[in-house]
């Protein structure tokens, strides 16, 4: 009974780490489908405002690809924060205004949960 138990626990923790690592290995494309489906949910987007921002989320996932060999954090981060902010703002060009004030607190959602850890 023990080594059953055991070999569950070994088994459960393998697999949890070989999800985590996918998740973390999602190509540009992936991550731009994941957050384009989140913004169509949150935001409402008609087709066209899907094409658009699939393209946007596409263009700046890439970079971030890229970005992963970099070592200097502040550089990295950096790097990151701009490429943020130009994503933002190419996604804000193609809502409507109400669609910006729910991609803005969308936004500030997603950054208190990060900052919380969750």
């Amino acid at each position: 009974m023990k080594k059953l138990v055991l070999f569950l626990t070994i088994v459960l923790f393998a697999t949890s780490g070989v999800f985590a690592q996918q998740r973390q290995r999602a190509t540009p494309e992936e991550r731009a489908k994941r957050q384009t489906e989140t913004l169509v949910k949150e935001l409402s987007l008609t087709e066209d405002q899907q094409k658009k921002v699939y393209e946007i989320n596409l263009k700046f996932a890439q970079p971030l690809a890229d970005q992963g060999k970099e070592t200097d954090r502040e550089k990295l981060r950096a790097q990151f924060q701009k490429n943020q902010e130009e994503r933002t703002a190419a996604i804000k060009a193609v809502l409507t205004e109400d669609q910006q004030k729910k991609f803005d607190e969308h936004q500030k959602k997603m950054q208190d949960e990060r900052r919380r850890g969750n």
